[in-house]
């Protein structure tokens, strides 16, 4: 599993969005999400805009919002229609002080640093302009004290107008007393993407769990190439059948699984994409729209800061990890 572990993840990671003309002018959309009731939860939000015919990835760093221990159980957000992802991340359990406040461009803040390998991604969604995603009764996500957030947003305006850009996550709180159970989770990577100019690619990831865990949710990540994404079980000797497909590479499908899916030690999943590159230039990973992803997000229990699906193998054979940069 990728280093960009989730500490406290609830069930969307680094998904994506279409970027759509067609969608309503900044006028016509409502910016307004209200703030959790005092004692019931807390609010992030950023604004900032896309000039015209731009794309724009900015990174806001400001601290938590919350004054206490924070048991988080479900979450309500709005963002700008056409969002292309947006995440909060944060860079440890006292990471307060580490970046000043302020707002900037992502690609100088992450620059050459190790930034963005330190970072402990807790939310990200994108797929709808509005929803809100809910844990099990009595499991939470819970944020200690002390910490920065790192709001990050991505969006390509393809018109020729200036866009407001904003993005509203109301997170909803429990008593601690009624936790019940934490959860853990992150994503895997597929990094070394080659998809030739004018044809078809399909690449493929098998990763393994080093302890037992049980998977709340699972969810898929690719750009504007791809065109089919599935995952199935991998019991560390042989593949099962496809139980996840996402043809939409839009929408992130997050699954919830409910009883949840049991990953014992030494199994876990097999996750491809097909890609269809219709330029005429070959197309590889990248963070741009215009590069390609294939990211598998899991959100489990238990909590366990040590949990991680590790890659075992893959479609060509290389076992890209962190560590090795």
């Amino acid at each position: 599993m990728s280093r960009l572990h989730v500490l406290v993840v609830l069930p969307a990671l680094l998904l994506v969005a279409a970027c759509d003309p067609s969608g309503p002018s900044a006028d016509e959309v409502d910016d307004t999400l209200e703030p959790p009731l005092d004692g019931q939860g807390f609010q992030l939000s950023i604004d900032t805009e896309a000039p015209p015919r731009s794309e724009i990835w900015k990174c806001f760093v400001y601290p938590m919002p919350h004054e206490e221990i924070s048991a988080v159980q479900s979450v309500e957000y709005i963002q700008t229609p056409g969002t292309h992802h947006m995440t909060l991340s944060t860079l440890g359990f006292n990471s307060a002080g580490r970046i000043p406040h302020g707002e900037y461009d992502c690609e100088e803040l992450y620059g050459e640093s190790s930034l963005m390998q330190e970072q402990v991604m807790f939310f990200g969604a994108q797929g709808t302009d509005r929803e809100t995603l809910s844990l099990p009764e009595g499991t939470v996500a819970n944020f200690p004290l002390n910490m920065d957030v790192i709001h990050e947003v991505h969006f390509v305006n393809v018109s020729d107008e200036p866009v407001h850009i904003f993005s509203r996550v109301n997170a909803y709180t429990i008593p601690q007393d009624l936790i019940r159970e934490q959860i853990w989770g992150g994503q895997v990577r597929d990094e070394t993407i080659e998809i030739p100019a004018s044809g078809q690619k399909t690449e493929w990831t098998r990763c393994e769990f080093n302890v037992d865990v049980e998977v709340l949710f699972l969810a898929s990540h690719t750009h504007a190439l791809g065109r089919e994404f599935t995952i199935r079980s991998w019991d560390g000797e042989t593949s099962g059948d496809v139980f996840y497909t996402n043809n939409d590479w839009h929408n992130p499908l997050i699954t919830q699984y409910d009883p949840p899916l049991i990953v014992p030690a030494g199994t876990g999943f097999e996750y491809a994409c097909t890609w269809d590159n219709w330029r005429d230039e070959p197309v590889s990973y990248g963070l741009h729209s215009t590069d390609e992803m294939c990211n598998l997000a899991i959100v489990h229990t238990p909590f366990n800061m040590s949990a991680q699906c590790d890659v075992v193998e893959t479609s060509d054979g290389v076992l890209w990890s962190p560590d090795d940069e």
